[in-house]
């Protein structure tokens, strides 16, 4: 993957996360799965031609909202 596709990717991403938190406050867990999967295919409608073929473009996103949490929190 190309620095290009990963910076936008990640933009996503960040984007991405912060729509999760900002939805997700105070919601029970039930609740936060279901809005999270929609807000996730939301997105992934953003990066749909980025991504190499080898996983799916959610597979891409769910990932790296998960790594750019884990930078935000570290």
């Amino acid at each position: 993957m190309s620095p290009v596709q990963e910076n936008a990717l990640r933009s996503v991403a960040r984007r991405c996360r912060a729509a999760i938190k900002s939805n997700t406050e105070g919601k029970t867990a039930a609740e936060k799965d279901r809005i999270t999967t929609l807000l996730l295919d939301q997105f992934t409608k953003q990066i749909t031609a980025l991504p190499p073929g080898k996983f799916r473009p959610r597979d891409w996103l769910a990932y790296y909202v998960r790594v750019v949490d884990k930078e935000i929190r570290a």
